[in-house]
């Protein structure tokens, strides 16, 4: 056994073994403060696994869109794809995703201006150039908490692609 095996074991056997009471009184009041500050980063942890999952699903969507610019669906499925997953999830009533799904979206903008949409075959007057196109490309997933209530994981990427 370890050492920490053994310091434990013998914190066992003093409590079983101690007349007094307090040391009863003093695990009562810790055990569950333990117990909670452990769900709670367990909770977190997985949240936080999570996000780097959609991350790294993400930045593989942003791949695809530099090979192939415009095809929303196509950035959507490979996003997935890295994710393990088929098809995107559908929101929920209470605005999170399904359940044991990932919600995607991409959506391909052109822009003159910072912000103001244009057509993407359009020149823009201030400059005489094409416009800059963008794609975003969103995720996100419901973390379900052992403590903690059910909350969103979500991350967004947007690549200029010309």
């Amino acid at each position: 056994m370890t050492r920490t095996a053994h310091l434990l074991a013998g914190f066992i056997r003093r409590l079983i073994a101690a007349r007094s009471g307090l040391a009863t009184v003093e695990s009562a009041v810790f055990i569950p403060i333990f117990i909670f500050a452990t769900l709670t980063v367990l909770d977190l942890g997985r949240a936080g696994g999570s996000r780097m999952e959609i991350d790294q699903a993400l930045r593989a969507g942003a791949q695809v869109s530099m090979i192939n610019i415009t095809d929303e669906d196509e950035v959507m499925d490979a996003t997935l794809a890295a994710l393990g997953e088929a098809a995107p999830g559908a929101f929920n009533d209470d605005g999170l995703c399904a359940p044991n799904a990932t919600c995607v979206a991409a959506a391909f903008q052109c822009e003159c201006d910072a912000g103001v949409a244009t057509a993407c075959a359009s020149i823009c007057a201030a400059t005489g150039e094409p416009p800059s196109a963008y794609l975003t490309i969103s995720a996100s997933r419901r973390q379900e908490g052992m403590l903690l209530p059910d909350f969103e994981v979500a991350s967004s990427i947007q690549v200029q692609t010309r």
